[in-house]
């Protein structure tokens, strides 16, 4: 990795291809060039020292002036890249004949300290809700999405969510809307929190399919329960072990069940029940995952589904 990331004579070639030069100036060039450097190389912290420890000729204050005063676009230098990885994706997608995923998540920058104890507080952080912790921490919330296409793997952007002005959800219909459609085929790949009904009208408008996680809470209709329907968990329990087909995805094994129909939010989706084959009727293993693309087998749903783990 050193080889590669420290000579910046490629790194230099890769911001100028992406037109950087002609959004800043050569200043700011340099110490975009250094901070990129810092970050890969050193295990960045945070610490404008570790900039400044890999930077010749640049004082630790020169740069903190770089961040605090220094002006440019960030909307040109972000529009650069995404076209950039754009049109590398899309080449990528016509030369192999793959679909496109475009992939969205959410992670949290924790912070130690809340504002009420910093004693300077930090610009758009906030309580956040941590499902890895399972409790509220306080720090950034980043939503960010990758463009992946036959095993290569581009980020595509990255939004701080501000909960005082925009919501995940049209952060996220933003991205979907902003992209051109497919070459071949194009699916938009998330977590459960994301299934829902502005998504999947904005990937369908978009030119896209959706393929997700599904919150096993969800009410579906299926035969004998089309009037008052029944929860997802609930269905599955009502069902043996010949109901289901066993699969393997990726060298694991899984005991799955289709069901194509209705949700409250959607009609005609096709959603693919799921236990490891060891613990088949465990509730805490059960997983559920929707497609838009009722064409799709239960294997192939899953298939397409792994490829959201590059996020």
């Amino acid at each position: 990795m050193n080889s590669i990331i420290s000579n910046e004579l490629s790194l230099h070639k890769l911001l100028k291809e992406l037109n950087f030069d002609l959004y800043l100036t050569k200043p700011q060039l340099n110490h975009l060039q250094s901070t990129m450097n810092a970050m890969v190389l050193k295990g960045y912290n945070g610490k404008v020292s570790d900039i400044a420890e890999l930077a010749s000729k640049k004082h630790r204050t020169s740069i903190a002036r770089f961040f605090s005063k220094s002006t440019w676009n960030e909307e040109l230098l972000m529009n650069s890249l995404e076209s950039k990885n754009v049109d590398l994706i899309w080449n990528k997608s016509k030369e192999s004949n793959k679909p496109i995923y475009l992939i969205i998540d959410d992670t949290i920058s924790e912070k130690t300290k809340p504002s009420s104890k910093a004693v300077n507080t930090i610009e758009k952080c906030s309580f956040h809700n941590s499902h890895l912790k399972g409790k509220v921490v306080y720090g950034h919330q980043l939503l960010v999405a990758l463009l992946s296409c036959d095993g290569l793997v581009l980020p595509y952007a990255i939004r701080i969510y501000d909960k005082d002005k925009i919501s995940k959800i049209d952060i996220s219909v933003e991205l979907i809307n902003s992209l051109p459609k497919p070459i071949t085929k194009g699916y938009v790949l998330c977590d459960s929190w994301y299934s829902c009904k502005a998504i999947f009208n904005a990937t369908v408008k978009a030119g896209y399919s959706y393929i997700g996680a599904l919150k096993t809470n969800r009410v579906i209709y299926p035969k004998g329960h089309e009037r008052l329907g029944i929860k997802l968990h609930k269905f599955a329990m009502s069902l043996n072990i010949k109901d289901f087909d066993l699969v393997t995805v990726k060298d694991q094994e899984y005991y799955i069940y289709n069901y194509i129909g209705n949700l409250n939010d959607i009609k005609s989706v096709s959603i693919t029940l799921s236990y490891p084959k060891k613990l088949f009727q465990n509730e805490g293993s059960f997983k559920t995952f929707i497609s838009l693309d009722t064409s799709l087998t239960p294997l192939e749903i899953l298939t397409h589904y792994i490829d959201r783990w590059a996020i």
